[in-house]
């Protein structure tokens, strides 16, 4: 039986890829159409431009692997600048005493299942304190900022700063140091990092767009959930390349100011590596480099001494 219809009339299935096309009726009747070339171009007339060269460009294996690697580029891209821009605007919306009761709930956690209260002698915890007050003055919006000591075998030689003002020293932190001078190079990096908030940045950059949105939507309740899960993200997995950077050049931009040499605080870098390093029970000498280490979104210890020495910019 020979039937005709309009034109006009038939809807034709865009192309996608390979994929058969099919033309439908006015009557409900379906033809699915074999693969052919001449029919494709017989097809692709009544296509409009775009649907033409997007059918193009999925028929061709080149030009495919092309659409995925700029696709991969635009989420390297957001992730890289987006997310951390969009995290810089949601940390300054965030209420500084909501920073203050999430600083405080992250080290009530840490006491709880990491920490201990600090072994040292009193009156060294007390020069320390003194030192650290001296050092306020030198240091950009740090007054509110507040140094505890803490003891904790399973942490280490260690200090890390806390949202809202809270700077940790550990016992061993302070063992490992020669002199002074080497802990306020420690305490002017952690003190960079107070000051950029790179803590509260950190987390909420690690642990999904889910918090950034309850950020924005002022859902302090779910903020403050971070209080587990931002001690345990710093100290495992340690700031991202530029945190540490921007918190190194704060140490030398102090240090300098206060005429100490930057290599004192690279001396302690150096000792503390070597001091975790003992503790993980690796051996320079025999630790071998993988591909995996040229994605390392953190910096490694000798980068840092390099920058902080200035022979690295």
């Amino acid at each position: 039986m020979d039937v005709r219809y309009p034109l006009a009339s038939v809807k034709i299935s865009p192309p996608l890829g390979n994929v058969r096309r099919s033309l439908r009726f006015t009557d409900g009747a379906l033809c699915e159409l074999l693969s052919d070339d001449n029919l494709h171009k017989l097809l692709d007339g009544n296509d409009h431009p775009l649907q033409r060269f997007i059918s193009r460009w999925e028929r061709s294996m080149p030009l495919v692997l092309l659409a995925l690697v700029l696709t991969i580029g635009a989420i390297i891209g957001f992730i890289k600048y987006g997310v951390p821009l969009i995290t810089r605007q949601v940390v300054q919306a965030i209420p500084p005493a909501s920073e203050i009761r999430l600083g405080k709930e992250s080290l009530g956690f840490l006491d709880k299942y990491l920490m201990q209260p600090s072994k040292l002698p009193a009156d060294r915890r007390q020069r320390l304190t003194a030192l650290f007050e001296g050092m306020k003055k030198d240091l950009p919006r740090s007054q509110a900022y507040r140094l505890e000591f803490r003891s904790s075998d399973r942490i280490g030689a260690n200090a890390f700063a806390l949202p809202g003002g809270l700077i940790v020293v550990t016992d061993g932190m302070v063992e490992l140091a020669r002199t002074d001078e080497e802990l306020e190079g420690v305490l002017a990096h952690e003190a960079g990092h107070q000051y950029a908030r790179h803590a509260l940045r950190h987390v909420l950059q690690s642990t999904g767009s889910g918090l950034l949105i309850a950020a924005v939507t002022g859902d302090i309740t779910s903020i403050t959930t971070l209080s587990a899960t931002l001690p345990t993200t710093l100290i495992n997995a340690g700031y991202s390349r530029d945190f540490e950077n921007e918190a190194d050049d704060a140490a030398v931009s102090y240090l300098v100011r206060k005429g100490i040499e930057p290599k004192v605080y690279a001396g302690m870098l150096g000792r503390l590596q070597s001091e975790q390093d003992k503790k993980m029970g690796r051996d320079k000498k025999t630790q071998v480099w993988t591909p995996a280490d040229l994605f390392a979104t953190h910096p490694s210890t000798t980068e840092r001494m390099r920058r902080v020495l200035g022979l690295e910019k």
